[in-house]
């Protein structure tokens, strides 16, 4: 009876590992911020957006078909936590802190961060100009905790949509969050009443680095995931990041690449296994 109570305790306890029920069954619930244009906007009952793209491929790789559902930025590391899904791939910054609650696989996109504005609007021309302005950001983001001019006057929604829409009414003056991310809203915009774009040569807070998260432990699926983005990053990802993110590859004709292409050396510098 006491070998028997070992065995269990030891193929169910804590350190987890290659033990733990794969994650990456016949349908892998994921989830995925739906209101992000250019990343992964459901609308007319489809899914589209570079994390659509980035989970059919991973799918097709390992062999499962992915079901998105919405998660919102402060509830990423709760969903993983309780199982409401398997997968998280909702533009999710690899950080310190994160690591310590949840394992990543990444990064597959890197980005600086700024600010979206109206397209006529004068009044940010340098960081300095943000003080005073009332800036949108969103609670649990990397954003929502960045260092901004002293004075700036920070309203937080619980996703960037309501952001966007803050702008569009004229409540806020700027939405702050990474810059890939803007040029999503900038490309949806373009031909409504109040256009949109990326502040020019404006960056502030952190570099971040997009993951795909995952429960603690699970080092099996960890590493197919990493051998599958691998591939995707020499394969699709360019093709991919063409169609969904216009408006980025526009604003940076010759160079988009170099800057939001991760390093291969850092998909094992950031990811919480290696291949």
């Amino acid at each position: 009876m006491a070998a028997l109570l070992l065995v269990t305790v030891t193929a169910c306890g804590p350190s987890g590992g290659s033990d733990q029920k794969s994650l990456l069954h016949e349908r892998v619930f994921i989830g995925g911020k739906t209101d992000q244009p250019g990343f992964n906007l459901h609308a007319a009952h489809t899914d589209r957006g570079l994390e659509v793209d980035l989970a059919n491929y991973l799918g097709k790789e390992i062999g499962f078909k992915s079901k998105f559902h919405d998660v919102i930025s402060a509830k990423r590391e709760q969903e993983l936590k309780d199982g409401t899904s398997d997968l998280v791939i909702a533009t999710y910054s690899i950080t310190p802190d994160r690591k310590e609650q949840v394992d990543f696989v990444g990064p597959y996109l890197v980005t600086g961060q700024g600010f979206l504005i109206r397209e006529k609007y004068k009044g940010i021309k340098t960081e300095k100009d943000v003080a005073g302005k009332i800036i949108c950001t969103v609670e649990g983001s990397t954003s929502a905790v960045a260092q901004l001019p002293r004075g700036t006057i920070l309203h937080i929604e619980p996703d960037y949509s309501s952001c966007v829409d803050k702008l569009q009414g004229g409540a806020v003056q700027a939405v702050f969050t990474d810059e890939a991310l803007l040029y999503g809203f900038v490309e949806q915009y373009k031909n409504s009443k109040h256009p949109l774009k990326v502040a020019p040569g404006i960056t502030s807070g952190l570099i971040n680095r997009y993951g795909i998260g995952l429960p603690k432990g699970h080092t099996a699926d960890c590493k197919k995931l990493l051998r599958a983005l691998r591939t995707y990053l020499t394969e699709e990802w360019a093709a991919d990041v063409k169609v969904q993110l216009q408006a980025l590859v526009h604003a940076y004709p010759g160079d988009w690449e170099n800057r939001f292409r991760p390093d291969p050396e850092d998909l094992n510098r950031y990811s919480s296994c290696e291949t």
